[in-house]
């Protein structure tokens, strides 16, 4: 019983900082105006806003509403609880079944889809310096990184035809960027972790990193009328369709504003541009983890009073 009691508090708090973070990240993320911001760095801080509801209700559940409840919680357990507690335990294990059912869907359906591409393909001879680069027989998209665990690019046979050695060169390598990005990973995790109203936030996410991607590749005015040549020779050549969820497509994104910020590329604004790093939050996570180790136990107290009034 005891348990059980502790496993029904920790989900009913998992869900409610869930949700309730998620909220706030759904209703606040637009007013970030990051204009001088590099896009790659845009990109991260729109990936990490999006994760943040998961992974914070995360670590508050195990690092404190857990501990809380072992060493606080007095004997004997209540027989039961009430309807409210009872139904967002439920609500917590819907939507952590939800997740991981959306997550192994969206790998399952990408696998097929990628074997399906793969029949026939041969190694993109033409560009050996691209790994994993695959030239498909079927009918497949113009252009499309797929998978995780081992991500490929492929390219149709339509696409070789129409492109000059160099467009495509700077399209494989847009691709590639994709790939160090871990881009497809990225979106397999927001399938993982669902809420409603994020579908903006993640196509804000999706449209930066393409910029990023962009960016990375381009290394000289030559690449950037290159990338934007193939961006508008294969946004015509089929109607884009959507992919699977672990892939990404070259044509992703908005083309006109890609192709717009390629013919105007300057290396001295790309230069001015600010770039914020990830490791920025580490000294913020060290001093979070300083305060609640000073004050543990206190801390662990209020949680355990938080709970107590949750589940009457």
């Amino acid at each position: 019983m005891f348990a059980l009691h502790g496993i029904a508090v920790s989900l009913d708090c998992f869900v409610l900082l869930y949700c309730l973070l998620s909220l706030l990240v759904a209703t606040a993320w637009r007013a970030l105006k990051p204009s001088d911001v590099a896009q790659q760095s845009v990109a991260t801080i729109l990936f990490g806003l999006r994760i943040v509801p998961l992974v914070v209700s995360v670590i508050i559940t195990l690092a404190l509403v857990v501990p809380s409840f072992e060493l606080l919680q007095p004997l004997p357990i209540p027989e039961g609880m009430g309807a409210i507690p009872v139904g967002l335990g439920v609500c917590a294990l819907l939507l952590i079944a939800d997740g991981v059912f959306r997550a192994i869907m969206a790998q399952t359906r990408t696998t097929q889809v990628v074997t399906r591409w793969l029949e026939g393909a041969c190694p993109l001879q033409a560009n050996a310096n691209f790994a994993a680069t695959f030239q498909s027989r079927r009918e497949s998209p113009p252009l499309i990184l797929v998978g995780v665990r081992h991500p490929r690019v492929l390219v149709s046979e339509s696409t070789v035809a129409l492109l000059t050695p160099d467009e495509l060169r700077m399209a494989l390598q847009h691709e590639l960027e994709h790939m160090k990005s871990r881009d497809n990973l990225k979106r397999l995790i927001f399938a993982f972790c669902p809420f409603p109203g994020m579908a903006k936030l993640e196509s804000a996410w999706s449209q930066a990193a393409e910029l990023a991607a962009d960016d990375a590749a381009v290394s000289n005015h030559r690449d950037a009328l290159d990338l934007a040549a193939a961006l508008v020779k294969l946004s015509r050549l089929v109607p884009v369709k959507a992919g699977p969820v672990c892939s990404t497509g070259f044509v992703d994104g908005s083309i006109g504003q890609r192709v717009e910020r390629l013919l105007v590329w300057d290396e001295a604004s790309k230069a001015r541009r600010v770039h914020i790093r990830a490791w920025f939050v580490i000294p913020f996570a060290v001093a979070v983890s300083l305060f609640v180790s000073v004050a543990h136990r206190p801390v662990l107290a209020l949680t355990h009073e938080i709970t107590e009034w949750l589940v009457r």
